[in-house]
């Protein structure tokens, strides 16, 4: 109960005294009775009064001492306050504080500890580039033995990494690539920025891909030479074969006086049959030398604001005619939401026209119904998408993962070059191109800027 208080017992007690003193003065001289009894009552009075207010007085001089305490963060384990309840309250809060205080120091430091041996190199600073957290995997990263206060110091190692990390902005990235001693490493820079206090930081996260990067070089690698030899064989074993049978056909024939070489009918069409097939797949060779070198070739975008809505719509014209042919129907979707955007209108109509064409060949022979959907929109990063979708026949799971591989193709006469062609386009473009398929549904390309 709150009357069990006994600092509130006191205040009700000393109230009453000095109200009762107060009605007795007052009686007294309302009566006119003696002049004496009167001022010793007065007397009373201002006593009682003194103390009283002294009393409050003395305890609001004891807690606004405690707050300066606790704003100072200068707290003493006991209170010197005479009230033996004030300093046990005052006694109560301060454990709790300090207890508080302890738990927070733990949590930080184990936090602390847990950024420190993480296996990724993380840098935090503020505006001036002074540094707050150097974590051990970013010194293991960057080789630096010595005490790094500012991130101007590390320009001794690569100013280009220094000048990534102040204009990087929240969610940016980029690779770097830094010289440490005779090793090279290539270190993805991710980056982001924090408000702490009122004061603006920014984190920034390292990590060395130069192991993954020299996998998948040596993977692409591995697989351009799987193709390039597929092709090569391909054509060149016929031409050897070819050639020597032909060899064994004229070396039968000996040469009469006139230097001439009687050839019988069914030889000279077998030998005519073996030059064209030589021929065939000679020009064969040179067409897929021609097509690796228009892909190594691939032109830097021209870009130009363009309606993306508009550039659809002339591929959908400019297709009209062989989708007829082919009984194929077109469905579009565009939302006119989206604006212009920066692209080179000649590469992405060869990229979307590329997709299409290959729709159109998706289909069942025996399929009755043929669609492809069109379709623009913005996703929830606002960024402009573009999709291709059809109901085909669908692409088997394994091809999947190789359609964009050079000259991979699931097609008897294609190239295998414009998929991986539309890869690069994008790519330059800064943008991407990503595949769906499921068997017996139909497959779909999305093209994101």
């Amino acid at each position: 109960m709150t009357f069990n208080n006994p600092l509130l017992k006191r205040f009700i007690i000393r109230l009453l005294l000095i109200s009762i003193t107060i009605f007795v003065w007052a009686f007294v001289s309302v009566d006119g009775g003696s002049v004496f009894l009167g001022l010793v009552f007065f007397v009373l009075v201002i006593i009682q009064g003194r103390a009283f207010f002294k009393e409050q007085a003395k305890n609001e001089i004891s807690i606004i001492r405690f707050l300066e305490q606790i704003k100072q963060a200068d707290l003493p384990h006991e209170s010197t306050e005479e009230n033996e309840l004030l300093r046990t309250q005052f006694n109560s809060i301060l454990n709790s504080i300090r207890e508080r205080q302890k738990e927070k120091e733990e949590e930080y430091q184990y936090f602390r500890n847990i950024v420190q041996h993480v296996g990724i190199g993380i840098i935090t600073f503020n505006k001036t580039g002074d540094i707050q957290l150097y974590n051990f995997a970013a010194k293991k990263l960057l080789n630096t033995t010595y005490q790094v206060n500012n991130i101007q110091q590390l320009t001794k190692i690569n100013e280009e990494l220094v000048s990534t990390f102040r204009e990087l902005k929240t969610g940016g990235s980029k690779l770097v690539q830094v010289n440490i001693g005779e090793e090279s490493r290539q270190l993805s820079v991710y980056a982001i920025e924090l408000q702490l206090h009122n004061k603006q930081f920014k984190l920034v996260s390292l990590q060395n891909i130069q192991t993954e990067l020299d996998e998948k070089e040596m993977e692409a690698w591995r697989n351009l030479i799987r193709v390039l030899t597929h092709e090569i064989m391909n054509s060149v074993t016929p031409i050897s074969s070819l050639t020597g049978t032909t060899r064994e056909m004229l070396s039968d024939y000996e040469v009469n006086q006139d230097n001439a070489v009687p050839l019988q009918k069914d030889d000279m069409d077998d030998l005519m049959y073996s030059l064209k097939t030589i021929e065939s797949r000679s020009e064969g060779l040179i067409r897929f030398l021609n097509e690796f070198r228009n892909l190594t070739h691939t032109p830097n975008p021209k870009l130009k604001n363009e309606d993306i809505n508009t550039v659809l719509e002339g591929i959908m014209l400019l297709m009209s005619k062989d989708m007829n042919e082919k009984s194929v129907t077109i469905h579009k979707s565009f939302d006119e939401k989206i604006g212009e955007i920066p692209i080179d209108r000649e590469l992405i109509e060869q990229v979307l026209i590329n997709l299409v064409k290959n729709a159109s060949e998706s289909f069942d022979s025996e399929q009755l119904e043929k669609n492809i959907w069109i379709s623009s929109n913005l996703d929830t990063k606002k960024r402009v998408v573009i999709s291709v979708k059809d109901d085909g026949v669908g692409i088997e799971p394994e091809a999947l993962t190789k359609i964009f591989i050079p000259f991979f193709t699931t097609k008897k006469n294609g190239s295998g070059i414009g998929l991986s062609l539309s890869k690069e386009i994008m790519r330059k473009h800064q943008g991407n191109i990503s595949v769906q398929s499921t068997l017996g549904e139909g497959t779909e390309f999305t093209l994101k800027f």
